[in-house]
């Protein structure tokens, strides 16, 4: 489907936000949930200090998309991305610039796994920072859908599958998908997982120092904090 489960989204959403790409290429773009997300939790939520950056022409990120199935792409897909490449992901990414991060969410078991593992290799060569793959972990078939061949899964992946790469870190999610995260060279390792929740006491006392500080500070009035 053009569509994925939302299990990874926290961890993904995560990654995005430790890696700080520039430039972003989602391979098989499908009903567009990524490019939201991506598009969101770059150019809109730097908006939050500046805002000029919600409008479209000041965003900084560049979010580029694949996709094979011209009958998915919408006004909505052409707003949020920068620019979409209609074919396949295979004759397109050799042929394409390089981006700080590729990501590839539930695509590679759609190819043969000699397939899969080409684009893995052609995608690393083309990103600045990382590849991001989620996959099934266990055996889901699926046949074509929505008048889609390229939506039959063709291939299952394995946590050994990916680290066969230099760089590559899993996680399963959910006891269902496998996360794989295949960083460059000097790029400091990130936590591939949701961020952690503060605790109730963490909130409290959070709560009570802000308090407490508004006691001793003017309001508007600047402040520096030392740890000693």
């Amino acid at each position: 489907m053009p569509s994925s489960r939302p299990n990874t989204i926290p961890a993904v959403v995560h990654l995005i936000r430790q890696l700080k790409p520039r430039s972003i290429l989602d391979v098989g773009i499908g009903f567009g949930k990524w490019g939201h997300l991506f598009r969101e939790y770059t150019d809109i939520l730097a908006a939050e200090r500046d805002p000029r950056r919600y409008e479209r022409q000041n965003w900084q990120v560049r979010i580029d998309g694949i996709e094979g199935f011209p009958r998915y792409v919408t006004e909505m897909h052409r707003y949020l991305y920068s620019e979409i490449h209609i074919g396949d992901a295979r004759a397109l990414i050799p042929k394409l610039p390089s981006y700080d991060l590729i990501f590839m969410g539930d695509i590679i078991e759609h190819l043969e796994k000699e397939d899969g593992f080409q684009l893995l290799r052609d995608a690393i060569e083309k990103s600045n920072k990382a590849v991001i793959v989620s996959t099934p972990k266990n055996e889901t078939e699926q046949a074509d859908l929505c008048a889609n061949e390229l939506e039959r899964h063709r291939s299952l992946w394995s946590d050994g599958d990916f680290q066969k790469f230099k760089g590559a870190m899993v996680k399963t999610i959910d006891r269902s998908i496998l996360l794989a995260v295949i960083l460059k060279p000097g790029v400091p390792v990130p936590i591939c997982a949701p961020p952690r929740q503060p605790k109730p006491a963490d909130l409290r006392r959070l709560r009570k120092a802000k308090e407490t500080l508004g006691k001793l500070i003017a309001a508007n009035e600047p402040f520096i904090l030392v740890d000693e």
